[in-house]
């Protein structure tokens, strides 16, 4: 199977800059009306960007890196131009043509291919730079090894830049703390979006994500506080980063938006089973769907995730309710739950053995165990039933030892009332500490799935 090139988002990209300057100046750049020429064909994009002199820049990206190639004299690898390239085609691929690739660019692309193809064959002498961006040239020429020296020294320049950036979340948050949370709705929305955009500056998206959530916790006070106070712990924890375990390191750089290395994850030891896929959730965070895949396989449960820009469909969903005889290569974490599928074949018949429904204390007691080792983890996804379903403001689902708030939309509601016909019912769905959102309803020996999850 030829592995697909992962989809950046905004954040992931301006996190490649090597300055908090060439992110600024990409975003000034990612505009169609400084492109002439734009174009995007099979695994890659170019285009030309008027700058200062009379000629425009030739920029290339191969998608596979990425890695970019530029004819501008900067020394910044990436450049602004090959970021702003990446940026538009996250943000508004329907400005791109379908020109194929001019000369010195389908040269360079081939000669990228070719040195893959001799270090897949164990021939050493390949560079790759870190940030995933080749300097221009002659970029077929043998290229020399990597050099580990400069490698620890630009993950060492990555580090002071996030070091540096969770200082100063964490003075904002002091601050906003000793001011009283009672005045936190009135701040305006430009407070929140200005730290969000140092934390990307500093290469912390996932910390910059968390902040941008910040208002829709207003008007709770104690899911403000809590939201909060995990924000606060990725301040502490990173500076006391070396005295974590290895899987403990993963979560933290995970929540602080670090890049799943899926190469690495599937050189990891995979559980090979027939996948039960139990529920899938889509969801819409600011310009980026995101697909959510549960898989089951008695003890284990995975997390696949699917990511697509504005304007460009998710990949095909896998059958909620079948089988599909996998891999799954789980990535490094205390509580491992997000994996990577290592090949797949569907079964056609449904298979609805879903694992045991539990009751609502099993399952606080389950996410509190694993939110234990890892306190930024968002959910974990769980079979629960039976329970009655009890509406109201909010929804709520019950068993004998209490209830909890049903999330998900109407549709998906109503559905599970119709399907149970006033009778308990068992179901599968994600928990996040705030609601239980059903993904799938067990009727009979049939899975069903409920209707799709759009989230603001």
């Amino acid at each position: 199977m030829i592995p697909t090139p992962p989809v950046l988002t905004p954040d992931a990209i301006l996190a490649l800059a090597t300055d908090a300057g060439s992110a600024a100046n990409a975003r000034k750049l990612a505009t169609p009306g400084r492109w002439p020429v734009l174009n995007a064909v099979a695994g890659a994009l170019w285009g030309q960007c008027q700058g200062s002199g009379q000629e425009p820049y030739l920029t290339g990206v191969d998608l596979s890196g990425p890695v970019g190639k530029c004819s501008c004299p900067s020394r910044k690898f990436p450049c602004k131009h090959v970021l702003a390239l990446l940026l538009l085609r996250a943000t508004q691929p329907g400005a791109f043509g379908a020109e194929a690739l001019p000369g010195s660019l389908e040269t360079w692309r081939a000669g990228r291919a070719q040195r893959s193809g001799a270090k897949a064959a164990g021939q050493a002498g390949q560079r790759e730079e870190g940030a995933g961006v080749e300097a221009p040239g002659e970029g077929a020429s043998p290229l020399p090894a990597a050099d580990p020296a400069a490698q620890a020294k630009r993950r060492a320049a990555r580090e002071r830049k996030v070091s540096d950036g969770l200082e100063a979340l964490q003075t904002f948050l002091v601050d906003l703390i000793r001011d009283g949370l009672a005045h936190a709705p009135a701040r305006p929305y430009s407070d929140w979006d200005t730290q969000a955009a140092r934390l990307v500056d500093a290469q912390a998206p996932g910390a910059a994500r968390l902040v941008r959530q910040i208002p829709g916790h207003l008007g709770d006070p104690a899911a403000l506080l809590a939201h909060l106070s995990r924000l606060y712990l990725l301040t502490e924890a990173w500076p006391r980063r070396d005295a974590l375990s290895g899987p403990e390191q993963a979560d933290l750089r995970s929540a602080l938006g670090f890049p799943l290395d899926r190469a690495a994850v599937l050189e990891r030891p995979g559980v090979p089973a027939r996948w039960l896929v139990a529920g899938q959730a889509t969801v819409q965070e600011e310009t980026l769907s995101t697909r959510r895949t549960w898989l089951c396989a008695e003890p284990h449960t995975a997390l696949l995730l699917d990511f697509a820009p504005p304007g460009r469909p998710l990949l095909p969903p896998l059958p909620t309710g079948q089988r599909v005889q996998a891999e799954v290569c789980f990535a490094p974490g205390a509580f491992p739950q997000r994996g990577v599928l290592h090949g797949e074949a569907p079964t056609p018949a449904p298979a609805p053995d879903l694992p045991p429904g539990v009751t609502l204390d099993i399952l606080l007691d389950r996410h509190g165990a694993a939110l234990a080792l890892n306190p930024w983890l968002e959910r974990s996804a769980h079979v629960v039933g039976p329970v009655w379903l009890i509406p109201g403001e909010p929804w709520r689902v019950q068993d004998a030892g209490g209830s909890l708030p049903l999330g998900g939309g109407e549709r998906a509601r109503l559905t599970l009332l119709a399907v149970g016909g006033g009778q308990p019912v068992t179901l599968f769905g994600e928990w996040d500490g705030a609601a239980l959102l059903p993904l799938s309803l067990l009727s009979g020996d049939v899975l069903l799935p409920l209707p799709a999850v759009e989230e603001a």
